[in-house]
């Protein structure tokens, strides 16, 4: 589905004619050239200044000083003097809707690309996915480069298990999403996965360890999931206490001691950490959902939706296990364990578990990095995470992530720095996605149809 038509299409064709400088319709892929902009490649904390980067049939063709890049004679020619130009952003834990509402799931993609997130691996997938995972990619639809998880696996028994698994694959999923599953499923639930070529992450099951994990090559574990629980000491006595949400029921035992054990064992498995502070974050904030709901994003998601955060973050604060002084606890918790296994060489990915709890898409990507960089990290690290690290978490280090000759044209051009301030990174001038270019005209007057449609 094509989004500029109608009134859009009138008012991407009247900006189109008042810009200053030559810019293809919103989407269009061909020949393009960067000039003059200033380059951060993101293999090295640099800033290349002056360069030309000319992008050819989705991938990046040239990069060098500007005046030894010839411009091709065919290339839209974007001016980047004073911008800078990086690689676009990975959203490693986001989620897209089904097949059943092609606006609802247009309007995700849109506010994906917005934002400068170039790539989604979709946790927690639906039929439908895999074909909109190629009709992207061939250009039949505007979007992110798409990762397809399976159906969230609620498998009731080993057997069940081995059975989704193998179905997932032959479906053409691109991994299993670990959701409920009986704890002596998972063995054989992994065996198969790893036999069949299939990876599989997520959720840790209830009753399996984060060791049991680890050792099973689990490609990523998501929201720091059972962390909290390997930080108690074995045979501390929690009474019935339930470990509660990510383990804020048992925070309060977790020993500070344990976290270099967690690491080395989390860098020596491989697997990778999606840490999705905002998901805790937002439930964990005393600011009341009334208030955040007046956060400027929220004008482009559905009523329904906004009213389903906003009760849930009511019936979060109910619980036992995250009253105000647990709920801060494990706030303080996930940001040390984050820093912990960044500094000692545990790999981290960028995800915010869009949409889910205030976490409007693209832009929860944002909130997500700033509550990084309070964590610990510096921006460039922060932006590590979202580019060459998405990548190399999915065995594709050469594909993207990095702006090198060869790479898949997916960039996003700023108006200042982000490794100064991360919020440069916020509302991009443009975003190229395999090569398909939207200037920020383009993307604003799409911003302006998906709010218009949720005003109340």
């Amino acid at each position: 589905m094509r989004w500029w038509h109608g009134l859009a299409a009138t008012s991407l064709l009247l900006a189109g004619a008042a810009q200053a400088q030559t810019t293809p319709d919103a989407g269009a892929a061909g020949t393009f050239a960067f000039v003059d902009v200033d380059v951060l490649p993101m293999d090295r904390d640099v800033r290349l200044s002056s360069q030309t980067v000319v992008v050819r049939d989705g991938r990046i063709a040239a990069i060098g000083p500007r005046d030894d890049i010839d411009v091709p004679d065919d290339a839209t020619r974007i001016d980047g003097a004073g911008r800078v130009l990086m690689p676009g952003l990975a959203e490693f834990h986001g989620h897209v809707p089904g097949g059943d509402d092609p606006v609802y799931v247009q309007d995700t993609l849109d506010l994906y690309l917005a934002n400068g997130v170039t790539l989604v691996r979709n946790m927690s997938g639906d039929v439908s996915h895999p074909e909109l995972r190629a009709r992207i990619e061939h250009g039949e639809v505007n979007g992110p480069t798409m990762v397809v998880a399976s159906p969230w696996l609620r498998s009731r028994d080993a057997d069940e298990a081995v059975r989704e698994v193998r179905a997932h694959h032959a479906a053409g999923f691109d991994l299993v999403k670990i959701g409920s599953i009986p704890a002596d499923a998972y063995p054989r639930m992994a065996e198969t996965a790893h036999a069949v070529g299939i990876p599989f992450a997520g959720h840790i099951p209830e009753g399996v360890p984060l060791d049991v994990a680890l050792d099973a090559k689990q490609a990523s574990i998501d929201h720091f999931d059972r962390y909290v629980e390997f930080l108690v000491p074995p045979g501390t006595e929690t009474g019935d206490r339930d470990a509660g949400w990510f383990g804020s029921g048992w925070v309060q035992w977790a020993d500070r001691g344990r976290i270099d054990e967690a690491v080395a064992r989390t860098r020596a498995a491989g697997t990778w950490n999606v840490p999705t502070l905002t998901l805790v974050e937002h439930m964990a904030s005393p600011e009341t959902p009334e208030a955040m709901l007046q956060w400027p994003e929220m004008r482009y998601m559905p009523a329904s939706e906004r009213e389903r955060w906003r009760r849930a973050k009511h019936e979060y604060a109910a619980r036992d296990t995250f009253q105000p002084d647990a709920a801060q606890a494990l706030v303080t918790l996930r940001r040390e364990l984050l820093k912990a296994l960044h500094d000692g060489g545990a790999p981290i990915v960028l995800g915010s578990d869009a949409p889910q709890f205030f976490n409007v898409p693209g832009f929860s990507i944002h909130r997500e990095m700033a509550m990084m960089q309070a964590a610990g990290l510096t921006p460039y690290e922060v932006l590590v995470t979202g580019t060459r690290n998405a990548a190399q978490a999915l065995g594709t280090p050469d594909a993207f992530g990095t702006v090198e000759v060869g790479r898949r044209a997916d960039l996003v051009l700023l108006a200042g720095d982000p490794r100064e301030d991360l919020s440069h990174a916020q509302a991009p001038l443009g975003v190229m996605a395999r090569g398909h270019w939207w200037p920020r005209d383009a993307l604003a007057a799409r911003l302006a149809e998906i709010a218009e449609r949720h005003a109340e």
